[in-house]
């Protein structure tokens, strides 16, 4: 048997509920989980309500929020097909449709959504290497990590989940940001940053190309001193909450491109557990390779968990599929298993599948 099986994403509220039937909702959805084996959750939110009716129940609550989160520039498409479903999309006809139409859209436009945090603070913007202060259609916006006020903030804002939801712990979950063609970070540019790597290094990041290995190391560095701060806030708030971190699943050489050297996260000792995130990625070789690789890195250190999504296009949907996952996971190296989303798991009928991986 996995030594724990967690869902990630909170239950479903009706639109305006109050704060009963919320209750009522938690206490529902947290029976479910229990009776499916799940001894894990890592919700969204800071809901104390959920994390009070699962520790009736045995279950573990790790609130999560994704980092970096400040918003961006993203492009909404417009008058989807879903939307016109005669029946709804939430109706077992409408699910039924929805899994055999392909959706289509009008569109795209992009507006620019921030954080009130990023719109008070526009000198703490990362920057691109080219239009710097820009945000083109379909960029996401991070802080600079230079900045120790932006590092106050992020850990401010973890420690005030744990605090609310008084849970067992806290998860950063790592998106993708803005890429170049290399799939390298574009971030990094801001003016500190430069004369810090030019101090260290004797010259400067616009005289190595964005790939360089000592000028993606230097970026890395900023989210490991982030991540040390991180951990030093939440063992001094409770000593006994952990922390724990989400990665999208890559090949080994594709993580410090993006500023995540989890290899040295794990060696300074600042996790509690590492989730690796099969988001968009159903293909079991990769699930295999990319599982064998970080259980052998990690060494028994902390524990390993396999994330499969069932909610992202191109995720593991097909109940067979899911299950065959979950074992290839567990048999190369993974120590526990985790189901992303929640929402996914309710529209997709996948509780009798949690059921099935509970026992493996």
């Amino acid at each position: 048997m996995a030594r724990q099986l967690v869902v990630f994403g909170p239950p479903e509220y009706p639109l305006g509920a109050s704060e009963s039937k919320r209750t009522q909702v938690d206490q529902s959805y947290v029976s479910r989980c229990a009776s499916a084996g799940v001894t894990k959750l890592i919700p969204g939110g800071d809901s104390k309500s959920l994390v009070d009716e699962a520790h009736k129940k045995g279950i573990e609550v790790h609130p999560y929020n994704a980092f970096p989160a400040h918003g961006g520039r993203p492009f909404t498409y417009r008058q989807w097909s879903v939307d016109y479903v005669r029946h709804g999309v939430d109706s077992p006809q409408g699910r039924d449709l929805l899994n055999r139409h392909r959706p289509i859209f009008a569109g795209p436009t992009a507006s620019i959504r921030l954080s009130d945090f990023a719109k008070e603070h526009p000198e703490y913007w990362a920057r691109k290497r080219e239009n710097a202060g820009d945000l083109e259609p379909g960029e996401s916006l991070a802080l600079s990590l230079s900045h120790e006020a932006v590092r106050e903030h992020e850990v401010a804002k973890y420690v005030d989940m744990l605090e609310t939801s008084q849970g067992d712990g806290v998860q950063v979950e790592f998106v993708l940001g803005n890429e170049d063609k290399s799939g390298v970070t574009k971030y990094g540019y801001e003016d500190r940053v430069v004369a810090e790597f030019a101090a260290k290094h004797g010259r400067s990041p616009y005289d190595v190309p964005n790939d360089d290995p000592g000028w993606m190391q230097f970026r890395a560095g900023y989210v490991t001193l982030f991540l040390k701060e991180l951990r030093q806030g939440i063992k001094a708030h409770r000593p006994d909450a952990a922390l724990s971190i989400t990665l999208i699943a890559g090949d080994p050489a594709g993580y410090i491109k993006v500023a995540q050297d989890w290899p040295k996260w794990v060696e300074l000792g600042l996790l509690d557990e590492l989730y690796l995130w099969f988001r968009t990625n159903s293909d079991l070789g990769d699930l295999e390779r990319q599982t064998r690789h970080a259980s052998e890195v990690i060494g028994g250190r902390i524990p390993l968990i396999a994330e499969l999504s069932c909610y992202h296009p191109g995720s593991f949907q097909d109940p067979s599929q899911m299950l065959e996952a979950a074992k290839v996971a567990l048999g190369s190296g993974a120590d526990a298993l985790g189901v992303y989303r929640s929402h996914a798991v309710e529209q997709l009928g996948f509780w009798p599948v949690i059921e099935e991986m509970a026992n493996l």
